[in-house]
Order: structure tokens, then sequence, then C-alpha cells
């Protein structure tokens, strides 16, 4: 068996182990996997202990032989449902904004390498409506980038993420976060396309949970649009409403004003 297959082989054990943990069984012992699964106690247990030594599974206080979901595992979890809520709530105030302004309306959230459009609505009526792909990476320079580094109480992540950008790209960033940290909104242009992204921040109530930005072009989306601004930090507050964080407008640390683009 040639290294790869083997290593494709320890996910799936991993991966079926990992499938025994339900809500109505949260506890397993090694007898009990092994006989589930159809392998020997002990390689069974060599899997649940490097499993503990990496927290994804911790023996239970009360009973040694029984294994539980651990820190990484819950961790995995909440982020998970986390952003599954915020897909359940956020479709409906996207479409209003969509409608009221007449823009193209665009959900993301951080993935394992930044912000990740992941919900987009054009429902918009202008003559001119930008398309954004769903599953598209946005770049350091983004608008949603920099809410996610500027806003999130998670310092780890945004040291994380600043720490895998060259020199200067990290500079530049680091240059544009506090204007970011105002009203919770970051402006953006996309030269090539004649194109401008608004983003303000979501919030649930542990952290940033996405970004929602309208997306126009320079016309349809200028410099001077309180209007656009206003729905735009509505809607983001609603959305953080019914996820139960802490609205955008109670963060306000300096006088609410956008970086200019």
């Amino acid at each position: 068996m040639n290294g790869g297959t083997g290593d494709i082989q320890a996910v799936h054990r991993v991966a079926e182990i990992l499938r025994l943990f339900t809500l109505t069984s949260p506890r397993v012992t090694v007898a009990e996997a092994a006989a589930t699964i159809g392998l020997n106690r002990t390689t069974v247990h060599r899997y649940f202990s490097s499993l503990v030594l990496d927290e994804i599974l911790e023996r239970a206080p009360d009973d040694a032989t029984t294994y539980m979901p651990g820190r990484l595992l819950l961790q995995v979890g909440a982020v998970a449902q986390g952003q599954r809520r915020v897909l359940d709530v956020a479709p409906r105030h996207m479409g209003d904004l969509s409608v009221g302004t007449g823009l193209t309306v665009v959900l993301s959230l951080w993935g394992a390498s930044g912000p990740v459009v992941s919900l987009v609505s054009e429902t918009g009526t202008h003559p001119i409506l930008i398309t954004v792909r769903i599953g598209s990476l946005l770049g350091w320079d983004s608008a949603q980038t920099r809410l996610f580094v500027a806003l999130s109480r998670n310092a780890d992540r945004a040291e994380r993420y600043l720490g895998r950008l060259a020199a200067d790209e990290r500079k530049q960033l680091e240059g544009l976060l506090p204007p970011c940290r105002s009203r919770g909104l970051s402006r953006t242009p996309v030269p090539p396309i004649d194109g401008v992204v608004l983003a303000a921040a979501v919030f649930d109530e542990h952290d940033v949970a996405a970004t929602v930005a309208l997306v126009g072009t320079t016309s349809s989306l200028p410099a001077k649009a309180p209007a656009m601004e206003d729905a735009l930090l509505h809607t983001a507050s609603a959305i953080t409403a019914d996820l139960g964080g802490t609205d955008i407008r109670d963060l306000v640390l300096t006088t609410p004003t956008v970086e200019a683009d």
C-alpha cells in the first residue's frame, strides 16, 4: 500500500469514527467503535489516542474508556452551525436590499484562506447588474477582507491571515483597517469593470459572522451615497439581530466615515 492510499484510508477511518458521535449517542467506547466499524480494538484504540492528542476527541471525565467530542471538533461544529444560521437568515434581507437599491447584494463568509462569496442576490432592477460568482475567494485588498480583519474579536485569526501576506501587502492592509472600524463599513473600487463594492459587517453572538455588500458601478454606487450606506447598515443590522449578535452601530469607535476609493 503506498503512502497516498494509506493517507486516504486513514481519513476514511477517522470519518467513520466521527460518524459514531450523534446527538443520541454523544459518547463512544473503543469496543463499540471496533464492533461497528469492523476493525480490531488495537487499531481503533490507536486512532482514538491520536484523536485525543489533537483535541478532536477527549476522554469522558467520569470514564477513561469512553470518548466524547473534543475542543477542536466542538470548535469546527460551532463554526459550521454559525455559518448555516447566516445562510438561513440572510437571503430574505439581501433580497429586500437588492430590490430597494437596485443593485447586486453579496454575502461572504470567512473561509480557510479569507472571505468566500457564499450568497448572491440579483433581484435589483438597475440597468447594469454586476454578477459575482458564488465560491469566489476574495483577496487581501477586498472590502470584505478589511472588515473581517479590522473588526474580528479573534485576534489570532486576524494575525494568522496577516502573517500569510507579503510585507508590502500587510502594510497596505493594516493602514486601511482603522477607517473600517468607524461604522463597520468598507468601500473599494474595482477599476477593470468600473465597479464599486460597499461592504458592512454582520455579527453573531461571538464575532464577525459574515459581510454583506452592495456591488455596483461608480455611477450607481457613488462615493457620496448616504442613502445606500444607511440601507446597507440597516440590512447588516437586521441580519445581526436575527443572529443574536451586537448591532453594528453599537461598535462606533470614531466618526462615521468610509475610507475613500
